[in-house]
């Protein structure tokens, strides 16, 4: 699976019904589009299952060894992958919080981007 557009696709049928953290960390890597397109990235972590279900996957672990390796890339590559790989393996346990701690997550991301308005 080579074309973007159709790993896209593959990674949002595979997200369609999966947790909100896993839909928003494959969601920053398609708005980023970086990794997604780099061959070491894919062959490290994407899984292609388009000829059984159309959909395609990323094992959240092999997606933190492979940032872990030290790939090369900017500062800000680099951390939009760690990012996403965080919110996808659920690093932060966003999944089982309450909505008090999950708005004051929120507040405090938005606040750390200057987008606190």
């Amino acid at each position: 699976m080579s074309d973007f557009d159709t790993t896209v696709r593959a990674l949002r049928r595979w997200t369609q019904n999966h947790d909100p953290h896993v839909r928003a960390a494959v969601e920053l890597l398609v708005w980023h589009e970086h990794w997604l397109r780099r061959a070491d990235f894919r062959k490290a972590c994407l899984h292609d299952d388009t000829a059984t279900d159309g959909s395609a996957w990323i094992h959240w672990r092999q997606a933190r060894e492979f940032f872990d390796a030290g790939p090369r890339g900017s500062s800000s590559e680099l951390a939009i992958l760690d990012l996403a790989v965080a919110l996808g393996e659920n690093r932060y346990r966003l999944s089982i919080m309450g909505d008090a701690h999950s708005r004051a997550i929120a507040r405090a991301v938005a606040r750390a981007v200057g987008e606190d308005r």
